[in-house]
């Protein structure tokens, strides 16, 4: 069944996920923008920059690499590697909930303390984190499938991070940077 998934919907798959790949390019940027304007509102004592361009890249990387995981998928035809690749897959996607966590809550900290997000952003992130974590629980367990890796929580934790991540980035170019 896995493998008649991915080759039925091979093309679309591959390049939706070779776009989310891509898309860690101009998330790098936002990054580092983001990390700056921490670093230069908290002044020269200040660690919440660092600690957000820390924990962003470290997150960033492990989602970059689940992803590149499952580029594998469609290219495998026998049904054993598929299964593992799949499962190893999905797990480590659940995962990524935990690699978002610090970044969530270094950026919901850094608003709290420099004002660099409007303040509705510091609960946000503290959801958003918590959603992360729940996500991540989906890497210990394949039941209930709700939970489990891959499944519905895996996919809302995805999808709230990075429409967290995009709410900051329009509101990153919307906002002149604080003096």
């Amino acid at each position: 069944d896995i493998v008649a998934w991915y080759q039925s919907h091979r093309v679309g798959f591959l390049v939706g996920n070779y776009l989310g790949i891509a898309a860690f390019f101009p998330g790098f940027v936002q990054l580092a923008v983001r990390a700056a304007r921490v670093r230069r509102l908290e002044g020269p004592e200040g660690w919440l920059g660092a600690l957000v361009l820390t924990t962003g890249t470290f997150g960033y990387a492990v989602f970059g690499v689940s992803l590149m995981l499952f580029q594998v998928l469609p290219f495998l035809v026998d049904p054993k590697a598929a299964e593992a690749f799949h499962v190893l897959g999905s797990v480590w996607f659940a995962l990524d909930g935990l690699a978002a966590v610090p970044l969530v809550l270094a950026v919901g900290w850094a608003t709290v303390r420099t004002g660099m997000l409007p303040r509705g952003f510091a609960p946000a992130s503290w959801a958003v984190a918590a959603l992360a974590l729940l996500m991540s629980v989906g890497g210990l367990t394949d039941s209930p499938a709700w939970l489990a890796g891959g499944g519905p929580v895996t996919l809302l934790g995805f999808v709230a991070f990075f429409a967290w991540t995009g709410a900051i980035g329009v509101v990153m170019l919307r906002r002149p940077v604080p003096r």
